[in-house]
């Protein structure tokens, strides 16, 4: 079904302003139209299939990036976890569900997970496009914080191997420590020193994994297999 003058005209300045995902208003200011006559447009769009609905009152061009659609419903969010490891090629696996890292809580919508970070913690992403995503090494350590959105620790040193080459190590163990959590050092350290990483780096993170044992990976059971060199108990 071929798109009316106007249509078209509403569809391409979307387009040309960087707005795949929308909302009335939107389309009224980069239109100049009245409200009633944005309301208009956007039903035609949508019964010719040229845009879908992606939110609560918001809209998306059809041809929208799936990530895209994603970030602005709950906004302000970043891709992350197991979905950015997988957009750098660090891992081999494509989620179902899409994870994006916030700070303001919502449901899951779709197959969009959004987990909420602290205001101190939502930090490391960068602007790809019209994309919010977690820099390389965001990605990991939001991981090591929460490993069960990205398929767990054994999926996660598997994106070690990969990522060996593309990150940058020092920015890592800044963001570790920035995080501000013992078991992402912890973590962390481990993974280093078994991958084989001869670094400088080790003994600063070690001076701060503070007492006690944390799970290597909190979403299996306890194994009592402690490392007493990292508090660690390997579960996996």
């Amino acid at each position: 079904m071929q798109l009316s003058k106007l249509e078209h005209l509403a569809y391409r300045e979307l387009k040309i302003n960087g707005l795949s995902v929308f909302k009335a208003k939107d389309l009224r200011m980069v239109l100049s139209v009245s409200k009633a006559k944005a309301y208009n447009i956007i039903r035609a769009l949508k019964r010719k299939n040229a845009i879908k609905k992606s939110g609560k009152n918001s809209f998306a061009l059809a041809e929208a990036n799936e990530f895209v659609v994603g970030q602005a419903i709950n906004y302000p969010s970043y891709l992350s976890f197991w979905s950015a490891l997988s957009y750098y090629g660090f891992s081999d696996q494509l989620p179902k569900k899409i994870f994006f890292a916030t700070t303001k809580y919502s449901r899951e919508i779709n197959n969009f997970r959004y987990v909420t970070l602290s205001k101190e913690r939502f930090f490391g992403y960068t602007r790809i496009g019209e994309l919010c995503v977690a820099e390389k090494e965001k990605a990991i350590v939001d991981s090591l914080l929460l490993p069960k959105y990205a398929g767990g620790i054994r999926e996660l040193v598997k994106c070690f191997r990969s990522a060996r080459e593309q990150i940058d190590l020092k920015r890592l163990v800044d963001y570790a420590f920035k995080i501000k959590s013992k078991a992402v050092l912890r973590r962390l350290g481990f993974i280093l020193e078994n991958k084989g990483y001869k670094t400088r780096f080790l003994n600063q993170i070690r001076k701060k994994i503070g007492k006690g044992y944390e799970l290597l990976d909190p979403s299996l059971k306890r194994r009592n297999n402690l490392n007493k060199r990292w508090l660690l108990d390997v579960n996996c």
